[in-house]
C-alpha cells in the first residue's frame, strides 16, 4: 500500500471526506486494476460508515466516464428510467416496462441495462426472457433506436475495467458508493434521467452531484414507503436536478397523476423473479387495471414531462391511456427481436 493511499485512508477514518480530486484518483486507481482488495474494501467500507459526499460521488463517476468508451448516437434528446437498487422490494423491473412504454410513444430512449445483482431478476434478465438479443454490436444498437425509438446499453461493453469493480461490489456484500455510479455513468451520455433511490439520503446525495455533472434535466426520487421507483403507494418525493436553476422538491401521489388514489402500503406488486416480471408484462401488455399497470403510468408520465412532451403529469396519464393499447407491448417486442437479430 502506497503512502498516498495509507493517508488517503486515514482522512476518512478521522471521518473526513475526500476532496473531488482526491477521489478521482482512487477511483483511477482502482479502474487501472493494480490495487488491494483489502485496501479497497477499506476505503468503501470507511466511505460508507463515514456517509458519502456530493465531491467524493462525483470524483469517482468523472474517473469512471473518462475511462468509458462512448456509445455515439445523432440523438441528443434520449431519456433513461433506472434504480440504484437497494429497497428489497422484489417488484417488477418497472424502469424497463416504463423505457418500452416511452418508445411506442416515439420517445428515444438509451436503456442502461443489468444482469442480476443488485435485484433478483435484472433488465438484462428481463429481456433476454423475453427473447430480445441484448449482445448486439453498436450498429444493431443504433438501428433498434432509429427504428424502434430504444436501445439496450450495458456499462460492461464500454468500460472494460467495470467487471471486477462490480466484482469488488458483489464481494462487499453491502451497498457503497460504487453502487451508484452506473446511474450517473452512462455510457451514451444521457442528459435526461429519471434516478430512483431507496431513501432520501442517496436522493440528495445524487442530485448534488449531478449539479456538478453534465446533465440538462433530472428526476431523483425515493418512495417514502421504501421503493426506489415511483408507485402509487404512499408520496414519493422527487428533486428536480436542472441546469442553471436551484433543485426543488416536489410530493407525489396517485392523485397528481390522475389516477383514483393510492393503495394501502403493504399491498404486494408481483415481480422479483424472472417469472413474476414475465407475469406483469402480461398484466400490463393486456392493460389490465391495477397496481402494476398504474406504476407504469406513473413512470411513463413522469418520463413525457421531463422530455417536455407533456405539460403536467395528469395529461402525460391521459396521452398514454388514449394511446397504449392491449398488445402493443408484444408486438413493439416482435419487432426488437427481429431487429436485435437482424445483422
Amino acid at each position: 500500500m502506497e503512502a498516498i493511499e495509507i493517508k488517503l485512508l486515514r482522512k476518512l477514518v478521522e471521518q473526513y471526506s475526500l476532496t473531488t480530486q482526491e477521489a478521482y484518483a482512487l477511483m483511477e486507481r482502482f479502474l487501472s486494476g493494480d490495487f488491494d482488495p483489502v485496501f479497497v474494501a477499506s476505503i468503501l467500507s470507511v466511505i460508507t460508515f463515514k456517509g458519502e459526499h456530493p465531491d467524493e460521488l462525483t470524483g469517482f463517476a468523472k474517473a469512471m466516464l473518462d475511462e468509458m468508451k462512448k456509445f455515439n448516437s445523432p440523438y441528443d434528446n434520449l431519456i433513461d428510467i433506472l434504480g440504484i437498487g437497494g429497497d428489497n422490494k422484489k417488484v417488477f423491473n418497472i424502469s424497463t416496462i416504463s423505457c418500452l412504454i416511452l418508445s411506442l410513444m416515439d420517445i428515444k430512449v438509451a436503456k442502461q441495462i443489468r444482469h442480476s445483482g443488485v435485484s433478483k431478476c435484472g433488465s438484462a434478465d428481463v429481456l433476454k426472457a423475453l427473447g430480445i438479443n441484448i449482445n448486439t454490436d453498436y450498429e444493431q444498437k443504433k438501428l433498434c433506436l432509429d427504428k424502434e425509438n430504444i436501445a439496450f446499453i450495458d456499462i460492461n461493453d464500454y468500460c472494460s475495467v467495470c467487471k471486477p469493480v462490480q466484482k469488488l461490489q458483489h464481494d462487499l456484500g453491502f451497498y457503497s458508493i460504487l453502487s451508484m455510479l452506473p446511474s450517473l455513468c452512462h455510457p451514451a451520455r444521457v442528459k435526461r434521467k429519471i434516478i430512483g433511490t431507496p431513501d432520501r439520503f442517496r436522493a440528495s446525495l445524487i442530485s448534488k452531484t449531478l449539479n456538478n455533472m453534465d446533465i440538462d434535466k433530472a428526476y431523483v426520487l425515493w418512495n417514502e414507503s421504501g421503493y426506489d421507483e415511483i408507485v402509487p403507494i404512499g408520496t414519493t418525493r422527487v428533486i428536480v436536478v436542472e441546469k442553471g436553476l436551484e433543485d426543488r422538491e416536489l410530493a407525489l401521489t396517485a392523485n397528481d397523476f390522475g389516477l383514483a388514489g393510492n393503495y394501502k402500503v403493504g399491498t404486494p406488486i408481483m415481480g422479483g423473479s424472472c417469472e413474476g416480471n414475465l407475469k406483469a408484462f402480461d398484466e400490463i401488455d393486456s392493460c389490465n387495471p391495477g397496481i402494476a399497470f398504474d406504476t407504469v403510468l406513473m413512470n411513463a408520465s413522469l418520463g413525457l414531462r421531463l422530455t417536455g412532451v407533456t405539460k403536467s403529469l395528469k395529461e402525460g396519464t391521459t396521452l398514454l391511456k388514449a394511446k397504449i393499447k392491449k398488445g402493443m407491448l408484444k408486438n413493439k417486442i416482435q419487432h426488437l427481436i427481429k431487429t436485435t437479430n437482424s445483422i
